[in-house]
């Protein structure tokens, strides 16, 4: 579990004190003195943004420090943003009434907060240990959330993997079934197959799609932020190339088949025009396949290593 400390600079010995959790805990502490007006540079984002709790010092010195303030507003977006508990404020200055405080921080006097206002060494072992327990019991939520059958990353790829595979078969489905001739496809036989695999696939891509678009949070969670950008990068590629573009524009040769009998049958020109564009649409969607099936293939590959 990844954690990140937000202190004041005059803060730094407690927070580094009670930076020493347990080891299921990598802490990220700041170790360099930021100026009062200094927007958060895009280190300390990136801390934040890869950090599975953002835990904030609340001393009266830190109430008074704008980066500190800058920091927790941005947590506190991080955490309306992961629909889930995100921030843990530990109070280490006894006497501050969290209801009294200026915003951001008026927002903890109706939440969970740590008091480890006692700097005594015994009272920084129970600090800490309040503080690994309470990151234990949110990691076992999160774990019973997310995985209620305790899944491994093994599964998590192979389910990603099954769905990537099947909107590619569905698709190559569609695909295979305009490769033939209008005067054909509108054959009772042939009719009736591409119906079937048309509404397979758009079945499929009802639940597939909108699934995609989630699935970042998860795999950086599992895989780390350079498997989330890759996943982003895959995902554009389906959501651009494929959905919206190549696939897409097989509604075309479809909208033809639906206006054989009315139309092209009885106009020779018409019909040759709309067989050109159906081939055209077929034939533009073989290199994006091709493209899509190397790109799923690299991408599990590098989950799987």
């Amino acid at each position: 579990m990844r954690v990140f400390i937000s202190h004041a600079w005059e803060d730094k010995p407690l927070a580094l004190a009670l930076a020493q959790l347990p080891d299921f805990v990598d802490v990220w502490v700041d170790v360099r003195e930021l100026l009062g007006g200094q927007t958060l540079d895009p280190t300390i984002v990136r801390a934040i943004e890869d950090s599975h709790v953002f835990i904030v010092l609340v001393s009266r010195t830190a109430l008074a420090k704008a980066w500190v303030a800058k920091e927790v507003d941005w947590a506190l977006a991080r955490e309306a943003q992961k629909d889930r508990v995100f921030v843990l404020p530990v109070l280490i200055e006894p006497g501050i009434d969290l209801r009294s405080c200026a915003p951001p921080f008026a927002a903890f006097a109706e939440r969970l907060f740590i008091d480890a206002s006692d700097t005594r060494e015994a009272g920084l072992d129970k600090s800490r240990a309040a503080i690994g327990r309470t990151l234990f019991h949110w990691a076992s939520d999160w774990l019973d959330q997310m995985e209620p059958r305790g899944d491994s990353d093994r599964r998590f790829v192979e389910a990603l993997e099954h769905d990537l595979i099947g909107f590619q078969t569905r698709l190559f489905a569609v695909q295979a079934a305009l490769a033939w001739p209008l005067a054909t496809l509108v054959q009772d036989e042939a009719l009736a197959h591409l119906v079937t695999v048309k509404d397979e696939y758009n079945r499929f891509t009802e639940a597939f799609i909108p699934r995609l678009k989630t699935m970042e949070d998860p795999i950086r969670w599992r895989f780390g932020p350079p498997a989330q950008k890759g996943l982003a990068r895959l995902s554009t590629f389906i959501l651009n190339e494929v959905y919206h573009g190549a696939a897409f524009a097989l509604n075309d040769a479809i909208e033809s088949v639906n206006a054989y009998e009315p139309v092209l049958s009885r106009d020779p020109a018409a019909l040759a025009e709309a067989d050109a564009r159906r081939a055209a649409r077929v034939g533009a969607l073989k290199p994006v396949m091709d493209e899509l099936v190397e790109r799923t293939a690299d991408y599990v590959d590098t989950l799987k290593t």
